[in-house]
């Protein structure tokens, strides 16, 4: 019986340090995205009505549900009809350049949008009709950004007052 304990301590002990060091060794947790963004729309962007840009594991476009998962230290398991947003970063500048770092999955949907009424606190969905962005072609031809564990990748996006959040 002490026999049977002490391998499952031991397996357990090899197991939990494989793991730990498959995670330190992962090349995602090292990708960078230099997002630039330029919004040509009416509104002030400042300090309270910033640009945010969101990134998406799926097509927010398309999927039923959209999951905040950018505080979760892993990437969340795939899901049909679901989309989370992986990060979400802002600028208090029309043309700014948000670098997201650290991004823990290997391809991105990206989506910016302006928070015209300043009152956007994180949640999932956007500000209701704020101006809003995506990287591909609007309304529904979102595309994908490959990331790469050996060098930085850059998008950008450009935006104005033409299409609106839900």
């Amino acid at each position: 019986m002490k026999a049977n304990v002490a391998r499952l301590s031991l397996f357990l002990l090899a197991l939990t340090a494989s793991v730990g060091a498959a995670r330190s060794q992962n090349p995602s947790l090292h990708q960078t995205l230099r997002v630039k963004v330029n919004y040509t729309g009416a509104g002030t962007v400042d300090a309270r009505h910033r640009i945010y840009v969101l990134l998406f594991d799926s097509n927010p476009m398309t999927a039923a549900t959209l999951v905040d998962a950018s505080s979760q230290s892993a990437p969340p398991a795939p899901q049909n009809g679901v989309s989370h947003i992986v990060a979400r970063q802002s600028t208090p500048s029309k043309n700014g350049i948000i670098t997201f770092r650290n991004i823990a999955v290997t391809r991105v949907f990206a989506m910016a949008f302006y928070d015209k009424a300043g009152t956007y606190n994180g949640h999932p969905d956007s500000s209701p009709g704020s101006p809003m962005g995506i990287y591909g072609v609007m309304p529904d031809k979102l595309e994908s950004v490959d990331l790469h564990s050996d060098r930085d990748s850059q998008i950008a996006v450009t935006f104005d007052d033409s299409k609106s959040t839900p």
